[in-house]
């Protein structure tokens, strides 16, 4: 599994984030991934900013493009929106296997998900009952003789029973699929 403290940081990335830090909007574990100097330089920049100064009325042009901005994002606010930062990365009960849930369509059951599996993960045997999409973003994934590098994509019909999944290198893969039912191995008993 890849340790989440480490995620690169822009430098832009950074100063958001500490300068949430210093306003005390973060949880502790997203201010736990962060460097304790920089948040301490963004809380001293803070604390100057609590200095009394007299009230100035803003232009009225400025109000006005305020006000259409917030209407904007209001408009174009997302259905779903998951960051680097939220975590949210949950055991799957199989070992060496998480996934992070990114979104669920309740129209159509359809889920969006990341999976992380590591060197060497075997994920079992397991029937489609719907579509799957899968890109792989990092790493491999195998089942039988097929095998998918980074970047590749391949799409699993609904119906197909899918053989076991496997990794050498361990992989983050961007899937987007239904509902999927575990199948006993061929031969195993039952």
């Amino acid at each position: 599994m890849s340790d989440p403290k480490a995620i690169p940081l822009t430098d832009e990335q950074l100063a958001e984030q500490a300068s949430l830090a210093a306003l005390d909007f973060l949880s502790p574990g997203e201010l736990a991934l962060l460097p304790r100097h920089v948040v301490d330089q963004y809380r001293e920049a803070a604390a100057l900013l609590a200095v009394p100064v007299a009230p100035v009325a803003p232009p009225p042009q400025l109000r006005d493009r305020l006000m259409r901005r917030v209407a904007d994002y209001q408009e174009l606010q997302p259905a779903s929106e998951v960051r680097t930062f939220d975590g949210g990365w949950r055991a799957t009960g199989l070992p060496g296997i998480d996934f992070k849930p990114l979104y669920h369509d309740r129209k159509t059951g359809m889920f969006t998900q990341l999976v992380r599996m590591e060197p060497g993960a075997r994920y079992p045997r397991h029937q489609h009952f719907d579509d799957e999409q899968c890109l792989v973003l990092k790493g491999d994934v195998r089942w039988g003789e097929a095998q998918y590098l980074e970047g590749d994509f391949v799409t699993t019909r609904a119906g197909i029973v899918h053989p076991t999944l496997e990794t050498r290198q361990g992989n983050l893969l961007l899937i987007i699929s239904g509902h999927n039912e575990f199948l006993p191995e061929p031969g195993a008993a039952s």
